[in-house]
């Protein structure tokens, strides 16, 4: 069993649109570390966007405001079909379109995903190491900011087809074999796999 890490694949393929702005339905979680100073505002549950561009909804939607996960219902049914439920959904409204011919009434019902799965990555087989991390609230700064591959902790994957380091890449989705090869049997359109840099899954 292998490892991807995978995310729309918006900027690559200029026909889909894209989500350039959020706008909560749900409580606005808002806070700010006083010990490092960051800071974090993004809506708890559902949310409305405004997509721009683009000639074509995709099943991955793209989100520029904030690296949330947003998939439409087919990718949440067939998930759930092939008894990948480790995931909570929230609901996601296109509200506007901007300098895009695409009607408000053609875009599929998104859903925001938020992993359950856990995993940790590790630094050192990722290329990159921790310079300091917030005794408040845990943020790290690593010597490398941008990780080009990703690998595993040995033994930290609970097993599960969807999972993050909920840790420390929150933001950052994984998933093995069987998500890639559901999504690319239903013909998924704007995904992205790349594999990692450990070849095989090790379960804790």
């Amino acid at each position: 069993m292998n490892f991807y890490e995978f995310h729309d694949n918006s900027p690559f393929e200029s026909k889909w649109t894209y989500a350039v702005k959020i706008h909560p339905t749900s409580h606005a979680f808002d806070w700010c570390c006083t010990a490092c100073g960051r800071a974090q505002e993004t809506p708890s549950g559902s949310f409305m966007v405004t997509v721009e561009g683009g000639t074509s909804y995709p099943d991955f939607l793209g989100c520029g405001a904030y690296p949330f996960l947003i998939v439409s219902d087919r990718v949440v049914a067939a998930w759930n079909k092939n008894g990948i439920n480790v995931f909570r959904i929230f609901s996601v409204e296109v509200s506007h379109v901007l300098e895009s011919q695409l009607k408000l009434t053609s875009a599929p019902k998104y859903y925001r995903v938020e992993i359950c799965g856990e995993c940790r990555v590790d630094f050192a087989e990722s290329g990159a190491s921790i310079q300091s991390i917030c005794e408040r609230c845990g943020e790290i700064t690593i010597a490398i900011p941008y990780i080009k591959h990703f690998a595993i902790l040995e033994g930290s994957w609970d097993g599960n087809a969807l999972f993050r380091d909920q840790r420390y890449f929150p933001c950052v989705n994984f998933c093995t074999d069987l998500v890639k090869d559901i999504c690319q049997s239903e013909g998924f359109s704007n995904v992205r796999f790349k594999a990692l840099s450990s070849g095989t899954a090790s379960r804790r």
